[in-house]
């Protein structure tokens, strides 16, 4: 929903992967019916609409997001985006995608059709063009209104395009990525491609998983456990990139903004990401006074100028190890 008084900040679209199974996964934070609604009903309250999922969500216990979500979503008040299953070979064959697709529609319910439905990240093992061509009839029979892609490379893009005009098949209207103020690769090598061919960007991790928090939150993404944590350890916990945080938290603290909402805000205001694109900005939490807070920070606007140059320093101080992003 665009905002009246920043009429080209990004759409605000509301990540759901610490919702689950708790007993499956130690770092699912939201579990009861109880607790799915309140979350929902801070961020509708809020004038929001668009919620992300994935059918692989979350990570640990995987397929017990969507059922929660379609629990909470009964009267139909939020648009939902969700992934297919794209980490095991034959995940994008037809069968393989019907199967994903089928299971979000019945987890979902009726009462909640699926918006975008994205590729999750490449599956190798199946031709592009079968996977199009799948995803063809799937969005002819109306089981999803527009198809996302995540974690592809830019040539991988270039390339689902060229098949797709080319055969006469549905296209990538969507990208959704990592993109933040330490992960900037995606400007210079992903952003000319899809400004080219029309298609929106979603970012994900727009406040890098924690990191410029003055003190670490608990359950964020940077300190979790298991296959996320490692990711993000790896990306973010080096000493170039600690050093240039650290910066950015001394400007933010002298107008008395946290860092974590000076690199949120950053993202949403300052960064290449527009309503003019259609682009959106993925915003998560473990929990509602998380969520109340990282939208409250979203809704004190743009950062003074000083902060924005702290911040866009970092990307000048890191070398190009430093600032890549998730691509599969």
């Amino acid at each position: 929903m665009p905002s009246a008084k920043y009429p080209n900040r990004p759409e605000i679209i509301l990540g759901t992967v610490s919702i689950g199974d708790s007993s499956v996964d130690k770092d699912v934070t939201m579990d009861t019916p109880e607790q799915v609604k309140e979350f929902l009903d801070e961020f509708y309250n809020r004038g929001y609409r668009v919620v992300d999922t994935a059918r692989g969500y979350p990570v640990g216990a995987p397929t017990t997001n969507e059922p929660r979500l379609g629990l909470a979503n009964k009267d139909g008040r939020f648009v939902i985006d969700t992934k297919v299953l794209s980490f095991t070979p034959g995940d994008h064959n037809k069968e393989g995608l019907a199967k994903s697709i089928d299971g979000s529609i019945a987890a979902l319910g009726p009462q909640s059709p699926i918006n975008i439905e994205y590729l999750h990240a490449p599956e190798r093992t199946t031709p592009f063009a079968d996977t199009l061509a799948a995803l063809t009839e799937f969005h002819k029979e109306g089981k999803f209104k527009k198809l996302g892609i995540s974690n592809y490379r830019p040539d991988d893009v270039e390339q689902l395009v060229q098949i797709a005009a080319d055969k006469g098949l549905v296209k990538p209207a969507v990208f959704q990525g990592l993109y933040n103020a330490i992960s900037r690769n995606c400007e210079k090598t992903l952003f000319p491609v899809l400004r080219k061919h029309g298609i929106a960007f979603y970012a994900y991790s727009p406040a890098a998983s924690g990191i410029f928090s003055d003190k670490r939150r608990s359950n964020n993404r940077f300190e979790s456990s298991g296959y996320v944590g490692t990711i993000y350890t790896q990306l973010y916990n080096r000493p170039a990139i600690v050093a240039a945080v650290e910066k950015v938290r001394e400007a933010a603290k002298k107008h008395g903004i946290p860092g974590h909402d000076a690199a949120l805000r950053w993202t949403v205001y300052h960064s290449q990401l527009s309503a003019e694109h259609g682009d959106g900005v993925v915003v998560g939490a473990a929990n509602v006074e998380q969520l109340r807070k990282n939208l409250d920070a979203i809704d004190a606007g743009p950062l003074p100028q000083d902060v924005v140059d702290a911040v866009n320093a970092v990307n000048d101080a890191l070398g190009e190890e430093d600032k890549g992003g998730f691509e599969a």
